[in-house]
């Protein structure tokens, strides 16, 4: 028994014991996590891990459904499995995944609805405890429509259709703002079905269920990229959000809301290139998930990124939750997301070390990324080639960048406008050895909780938000948040000069075991 969620046992009881909540819930988290892992680090002994994995758990998987006997989350269950072994299949190149998956699929069906159900259409049907109202039915078409990708089984094609919750994108599609009082990790990662409904049937109103669904997930956020104070979303216009930083400690559940994050910026990159959603990608890695602490070997795992007026990093109360599923799959995430191949050269969306190859039009191409960022405010692209080969490198430029941002090549500024907020082509022949230099101008600007308290605001550095630790001064003005200053060139402090006397700042990944705080109120 490994403890918390994932024991099996007959004492949970919620609100009051949430012991065996979901027993195995994140077995097929931790295997896509492993084949993840492996497909990033070549790994020899993790793909043999994987596939040990899959055939120990094939073994165990009864026809029967056994293990869904009285389960209360079963769809949950069954989606993170699934996923899990089309990650085993394509990832780690497990021979027998495909097998297993269908065998798990057979045995999870009898124990699925007829179709999705809601929260609210759950609760109206009858039920043994409130847990068995939490499924979460409506996430499921993603994975079913990769089922289908990966294997040719039309089969899973048919599941993925009769599990699409029209109830949600159709309103979405339509630009129907139903996002308040759902449960907001879950809604976020069902809008990756949308996408995959989009890119495998080819309807338009899935496409635009995400986009819309995305736009009114970020019209709630908080300044690090969070949202979902208390795991739901709030009725906007009414300062619910500003009201969230007095009464809850649980402001975004961090690496399972991070995970879906990260999967839908990817999916609408893909299909619209828009530098806009690589910004959002990055805005919620450094800010929330990078500064996670990390997963003890016992199960106490990092949850929620607190933005209470009075906040701490803490650990969750039971051991082995949903989010020490999705904490390894994010390890591998960032890396997926930081270059995209094009059909004329490649994508350059996250500012990362990182080295990445491919073959362009027969050559063997790498790219090497150096860089400090965002702590600095530069990144350096070297190119390996075996031969000159023409094509374009598309750089992103955040919608942030000051007018003084530039792009060398060679040490050479282009004389091609930089424009914020766009993926920046660059074109020419490229030749083993040249380099790219970006230099970002990063200035500071303040951010709002939200509409209805502008006085209420985030200092933010590029990508970065700043959180105010140690004693902090009863009045703060806007140009004084607007002049602090670097302590030092590799310090992640910030300082304010304020009448009252200083305000030290820092970013989240650099707040250890301090009292910290993220909005401010200020004068004029």
């Amino acid at each position: 028994d490994m403890g918390g969620w994932y024991d099996n046992s007959d004492d949970f009881n919620p609100p009051d014991n949430f012991h065996a909540f979901i027993p195995g819930h994140s077995f097929g988290q931790y295997l896509s996590g492993l084949a993840r892992a492996y497909a990033v680090t070549g790994s020899k002994a993790t793909q043999e891990k994987v596939h040990r994995l899959v055939k120990a758990f094939g073994e165990t998987v009864e026809p029967s459904g056994k293990f869904y006997v009285d389960y209360h989350l079963p769809a949950y269950t069954y989606d993170k499995t699934s996923c899990g072994l089309i990650d085993a299949h394509e990832f780690a190149k497990c021979p027998d995944a495909l097998d297993v998956h269908w065998q798990a699929t057979q045995a999870a069906l009898p124990y699925l609805p007829e179709k999705a159900l809601s929260r609210a259409e759950q609760r109206a049907r009858p039920h043994k405890m409130v847990a068995d109202t939490w499924d979460e039915t409506y996430t499921l078409p993603e994975n079913f429509f990769l089922a289908y990708q990966r294997s040719g089984n039309s089969k899973y094609r048919d599941l993925a259709a009769r599990f699409i919750e029209q109830d949600y994108f159709g309103p979405l599609a339509e630009g129907q703002n139903v996002l308040p009082g759902e449960h907001a990790y879950s809604h976020v990662n069902a809008l990756s079905s949308a996408m995959q409904a989009y890119l495998t049937l080819g309807d338009e109103k899935y496409f635009r269920a995400a986009h819309n669904g995305l736009r009114m997930v970020e019209d709630q956020s908080y300044a690090t990229g969070g949202w979902g104070p208390d795991e739901a979303f709030v009725e906007p216009g009414k300062g619910l959000l500003d009201a969230s930083l007095g009464t809850t400690h649980a402001s975004f559940e961090t690496p399972c809301g991070a995970y879906g994050h990260f999967k839908i910026t990817r999916y609408l990159l893909r299909a619209t290139r828009d530098s806009h959603y690589g910004d959002s990608m990055e805005r919620v890695l450094y800010n929330t998930i990078a500064g996670a602490t990390p997963i003890l070997a016992d199960g106490t795992s990092f949850y929620y990124s607190d933005y209470n007026r009075e906040a701490r990093k803490v650990h969750y109360r039971d051991k082995w939750p949903c989010c020490s599923g999705t904490f390894p799959q994010l390890t591998a995430d960032y890396g997926i997301s930081s270059y995209y191949k094009a059909e004329n050269g490649i994508y350059v969306n996250l500012f990362i070390p990182s080295r990445v190859s491919w073959l362009q039009n027969g050559t063997q191409s790498t790219l090497t990324q150096t860089t400090e960022y965002p702590r600095e405010n530069a990144t350096q692209l070297k190119f390996a080639l075996t031969r000159p080969e023409p094509f374009v490198v598309h750089v992103r430029i955040p919608a942030w960048a000051g007018a003084k941002t530039t792009l060398s090549v060679n040490g050479k500024k282009i004389d091609a406008a930089v424009e914020p907020g766009k993926f920046l082509p660059v074109q020419r022949t490229w030749k083993d050895g040249d380099q790219i230099e970006l230099e970002l101008e990063m200035p500071l600007r303040l951010e709002a909780i939200d509409d209805q308290n502008r006085d209420n605001v985030a200092l933010v550095r590029g990508p970065l938000a700043l959180f105010a630790v140690g004693a902090i001064p009863r009045q703060i003005t806007r140009k004084q948040l607007l002049a602090a200053t670097q302590v030092a060139r590799a310090s992640d402090d910030w300082k304010v000069k304020t009448d009252e006397g200083g305000l030290t700042l820092r970013p989240f990944a650099s707040i250890m075991s301090e009292e910290y705080r993220l909005y401010n109120r200020v004068l004029g």
